[in-house]
């Protein structure tokens, strides 16, 4: 029986009586009740033992039991946020988990996908995926990208993509190569992990921006849609093309006689989504890939978000694509992994930290710049001949402007242009023979951070033409030449690129003072 009651004893210790706080005053009850004349009489003390213990722990189990239950009454009347609160001391409170995002299955119209893909960043709070991204070029040349990311886009703010770039299958011994982005509300991380090298800057997270209509967003220029993040909503650092896809709606989604809704719901990745088909028109043509010309786009009905999307040539072949492996949308996210784990890799300079040459060259500004589009260089060329009367040009027709820049260095005014020297007609961009300049008065300060911060070897030429003195250098490891000249107080440079000395020279003599703009 003793056995029996110690047992007894110790199971309502780890059960019903456990954390129980048995006061001397509850101790005082159990005697009292144990000491009743019923008992005292007895006559036969010894035979009345065990039913007293067994009586003894019966009382303790009752009183221990009612307060237990007056405990948890207790517990439970308190509010509710009290008692959250302590259910959370002493978590992780870097555990990010948001609201269940739920399926669309409602039909939709134009302007109701076009609102959703333009203001994505309302209709998620945490996101993480993979997908695969592929290009081809104009010249055969690929590009092809895995990608893997993380998103929080309130609480905790921050996230990071992985870029997996696979070598192009026409060069042989290129490698994988891998390179990490990771931010928070701090600070962003730049990791090359095939150097072992990490830069840092830091971050300030974008203000709250008001929801955008299509029609305002539709009034910028394509050609200027990369150069407008202000005019669209905001995005954390790591603008993901797949989550925030804002240039690419803008692009191909603003004249709606062009595209159309091919199916209402269509299933992908565990998302509903609505497919889009359109075609590119001429003012779409991307001079990378001119041979793009039609496009199917994939949008989560929910969120907005451009789930897959494929571009095809005139032939229905697949020659640009995203094509999503996993897709999560408000998921349970920790923010600590926002932050990398950097223990073995270096720390190298970030280009916000650069030291120049001269530092006085922070100093210098971009006031104007255009390139590849003709009718954009050419205004900004009628601002150089206003603003820089020192220009000169080349007036040959075995070259065509490509590039032109106004850059400013205090009151200092100075000039960068890029030329094509006989470019073909199949030839996209600048062609392969180019020919980069630049004029600025002596007293200012240049760049050393482009084309012409060159190593110079042995000087193999000097003449004068056009009143510029002219002084030819070697670059060093390289075929290519850089000249140099001076006019009074005003100095000229030009770099070739697969322009031969003696090419560059004759072409010179039609490098003249630019006339006037009437």
């Amino acid at each position: 029986m003793d056995k029996m009651l110690k047992d007894l004893k110790e199971t309502m210790d780890n059960t019903v009586l456990k954390e129980l706080d048995f006061t001397e005053i509850n101790k005082s009850k159990v005697r009292k009740k144990i000491s009743n004349a019923n008992f005292a009489k007895a006559k036969n003390t010894r035979s009345l033992y065990p039913r007293i213990l067994s009586l003894s722990f019966t009382c303790i189990f009752l009183i221990g039991l009612s307060y237990f239950m007056i405990h948890t009454l207790n517990q439970r009347e308190e509010p509710i946020s009290s008692h959250s609160d302590k259910n959370n001391v002493g978590k992780n409170n870097s555990i990010i988990t948001p609201p269940h995002q739920d399926e669309n299955y409602e039909d939709m119209k134009k302007e109701d996908i076009l609102s959703k893909l333009l203001n994505t960043v309302d209709n998620f709070q945490t996101a993480s995926g993979a997908y695969e991204m592929f290009d081809r070029y104009y010249d055969g040349s690929t590009s092809n990208n895995n990608v893997e990311y993380k998103f929080s886009l309130k609480e905790e703010i921050g996230g990071y993509e992985k870029i997996f770039n696979i070598p192009d299958e026409f060069i042989t011994d290129d490698p994988i190569t891998t390179n990490e982005i990771f931010f928070n509300d701090e600070a962003i991380w730049n990791i090359d992990n095939d150097r072992n090298t990490y830069s840092t800057s830091n971050y300030e997270v974008t203000p709250k921006r008001e929801t955008v209509e299509p029609k305002d967003v539709f009034s910028i220029p394509i050609n200027k849609l990369y150069d407008s993040e202000e005019k669209f909503r905001e995005i954390p650092a790591i603008g993901d093309v797949s989550l925030f896809p804002y240039e690419m709606a803008a692009e191909y989604l603003r004249s709606s006689n062009v595209w159309e809704i091919e199916r209402q719901n269509e299933e992908l990745l565990g998302h509903n989504t609505i497919v889009l088909h359109g075609e590119i028109n001429e003012a779409n043509k991307n001079i990378m890939q001119p041979d793009k010309k039609s496009f199917r786009f994939w949008v989560d009905k929910d969120t907005g978000i451009l789930v897959m999307y494929e571009f095809y040539d005139e032939e229905g072949q697949l020659i640009s694509y995203l094509h999503p492996k996993e897709l999560s949308v408000n998921v349970t996210i920790d923010a600590k992994e926002f932050i990398p784990k950097l223990e073995n890799y270096n720390s190298m300079q970030h280009y916000s930290d650069i030291q120049y040459e001269d530092p006085k060259e922070k100093d210098i500004s971009i006031v104007e710049s255009a390139d590849t589009n003709v009718e954009e260089v050419e205004s900004v060329l009628v601002t150089l001949r206003s603003e820089v009367p020192f220009l000169y040009e080349f007036t040959s027709s075995d070259v065509k402007i490509f590039s032109a820049s106004l850059e400013r260095y205090k009151e200092f005014n100075q000039a960068y242009l890029t030329y094509s020297y006989k470019k073909v007609g199949n030839d996209l961009g600048s062609g392969s023979q180019v020919l980069y300049v630049r004029a600025y008065p002596e007293e200012s300060v240049v760049s050393s951070l482009n084309d012409f911060n060159t190593e110079k070897g042995n000087k193999i030429d000097s003449f004068t033409l056009n009143e510029i003195k002219w002084e030819v250098y070697e670059i060093k490891d390289s075929k290519e030449a850089h000249f140099i000249g001076v006019s009074g107080d005003y100095e000229y440079e030009m770099i070739t690129q697969d322009v031969s000395v003696a090419d560059a020279k004759l072409l010179l003599k039609t490098f003249k003072k630019s006339a006037p703009n009437e």
